[in-house]
């Protein structure tokens, strides 16, 4: 007979996978799915043996297993110096041509001006927009981790007030934002929205979604830098 630990864990596979699934289409050929989702279950497993289940499980158990796959995507390398050289390539691109139209350019007139095709722009975009927020979570720096956002079943008072307080801090520093940068950041990471769809609510391009997001992205790291002091 399985025990209550065995079925729960077996409950959220299928989680894991449809998480590590919508995550391996934002990377690189090179990164296989089922390492994913291996590391995925290594999250799940330390929810679910870390943290007080019994408080909105499902969102400790989504969070920790997307911090198990990003850090094993850290730890990869594979987001390389050139891959800022593109992001800047894109961003004056945007700026150029808004300068020179008076309106936000299309994203096929984006394309046009950096030369490669609209498909080979989204994917950029894509991998870019996956890149800042994996960048973002350099602020756990000096043995900080994602844990330090949830409650454990043993933390003592004392710890129970730190991870009170980063908690507050990040929800400041995203109330902080305009109402579209927290709309966008929203739809992109709580409800798994690809640049496309969400450039479709917002009726705008994808490169300017992307543009909204990483400034957005960059807002809370000065934000949040007081984490780690």
């Amino acid at each position: 007979m399985k025990s209550e630990r065995e079925e729960l864990i077996l409950k959220y596979i299928p989680l894991v996978k449809s998480i590590a699934y919508g995550i391996h289409k934002k990377l690189p050929s090179c990164v296989d799915l089922d390492d994913l989702v291996g590391y995925g279950i290594v999250g799940l497993v330390e929810a679910i043996d870390r943290l007080d289940t019994s408080k909105g499980s499902i969102t400790y158990i989504k969070l920790r297993i997307k911090g198990a796959i990003y850090d094993y995507l850290r730890s990869l390398d594979f987001l390389s110096r050139s891959s800022r050289d593109r992001e800047k390539k894109i961003k004056s691109a945007f700026e150029h041509l808004l300068s020179v139209y008076g309106r936000e350019p299309t994203d096929e007139e984006v394309a046009s001006y950096l030369g490669i095709s609209l498909e080979d722009l989204y994917k950029e975009l894509e991998k870019l927009s996956f890149s800042h927020f994996l960048s973002l979570d350099e602020i756990f720096s000096d043995g900080r981790s994602y844990e330090e956002l949830f409650p454990s079943k043993e933390d003592q008072p004392e710890e129970e007030i730190i991870r009170k307080d980063i908690r507050d801090k990040v929800i400041n520093a995203i109330r902080e934002l305009d109402d579209r940068e927290q709309l966008v950041l929203q739809l992109i990471f709580y409800e798994d929205l690809p640049l496309k769809a969400v450039a479709d609510i917002l009726g705008v391009s994808v490169a300017r979604v992307s543009q909204i997001k990483m400034n957005a992205l960059e807002k809370l790291r000065e934000k949040l830098k007081s984490l780690v002091l």
